[in-house]
């Protein structure tokens, strides 16, 4: 069996050193919005891995100088199974661009995470398995198995180049599927792109890692940005692309994957349909909840039972 090793970006927003170092940056106070925040997600989403894919060697917490707190973490640290890495490792030689607030930054120099597996899924903290998974699910022999679909290229679609215009002047959140459209033409994809979802995503280090050799520039335009931008491209995305290009990915439709939006618009009633449904199903290995930090607090406490209830040994 290969090694395959899981990376999960984390950060906690409400630590008073974080807010203030972040403040330092914002162009307004009231950017500091709750996105930042958690609600307990890396705790779910490492004790999922362990429960439902023991076979990885390895997870890795990306964090910028913090540690997360949940019980057992110190014991799977002191065992190598569980390793915090801070982002000055990984931006080792480019620190001027510390610090950063920016997922697509830190996304992009994931690969130099250092005795990082050449087979890695990396997982944002708001992803959870929740059935079990098999190395097959991620990579079957040199390729990597992609969950997602063919869209029209944002480059091509006139209401898109539009959108994205008005996101950009406007200074609005840029689109997670326009950054994947922009990996795609950067490798070569003019006319679609793989879309994704909010998922597990197989990467392949060396690919990666050889490519930014080879565009360095690229690499620069990328981590260059303390916070999201417009002129960004997905650099998980941009992986899956190049994997397609050179014929090593299988490709699958999102049928395993929950996604839960807008948890915050949901009330007990509705949330706890939608885990019933859950659990009379063995098909959904992978439930993607956003926005938990700003559900009620009867709906959290109901997800928080119904996980930890799932992940118990």
């Amino acid at each position: 069996m290969r090694s395959i090793d899981a990376v999960i970006t984390w950060v906690d927003g409400s630590d008073k050193e974080y807010k203030k170092k972040i403040e330092k940056h914002l162009t307004t106070s009231t950017n500091y919005k709750k996105q930042y925040l958690q609600a307990n997600e890396i705790e779910y989403c490492v004790k999922s891995i362990l429960k439902f894919a023991p076979f990885v060697r390895r997870i890795f917490i990306v964090t910028d100088n913090q540690k997360p707190s949940f019980r057992g973490l110190e014991d799977l640290i002191l065992s190598k199974k569980v390793k915090l890495v801070d982002h000055k490792e990984i931006f080792k030689g480019y620190e001027k661009y510390l610090p950063t607030f920016n997922i697509r930054s830190i996304d992009a120099v994931l690969h130099r995470i250092e005795d990082l597996s050449e087979t890695f899924v990396y997982f944002n903290d708001d992803v959870f398995l929740i059935n079990k998974i098999c190395e097959e699910d991620w990579f079957v022999k040199n390729k990597a198995v992609l969950m997602g679909k063919w869209a029209t290229s944002y480059s091509i679609n006139p209401l898109k180049v539009l959108s994205e215009t008005f996101i950009k002047l406007l200074g609005l959140r840029p689109s997670f599927n326009a950054s994947q459209s922009k990996a795609a033409n950067i490798s070569g994809f003019k006319k679609e792109y793989f879309k994704s979802y909010h998922t597990a995503r197989p990467q392949i280090k060396s690919l990666i890692k050889d490519f930014y050799n080879k565009n360095p520039e690229t690499l620069i335009d990328q981590i260059k940005y303390k916070f999201r931008n417009s002129d960004q491209f997905m650099p998980y995305s941009l992986c899956w692309h190049l994997l397609i290009k050179e014929n090593r990915a299988i490709i699958k439709e999102a049928k395993e994957l929950k996604e839960i939006k807008q948890t915050q618009n949901l009330n007990a009633k509705q949330f706890i349909s939608i885990l019933e449904k859950l659990d009379d199903t063995k098909d959904i290995k992978y439930l993607n909840i956003q926005d938990l930090n700003y559900a009620s607090k009867d709906v959290f406490m109901i997800f928080d039972k119904w996980i930890r209830k799932k992940l118990k040994d």
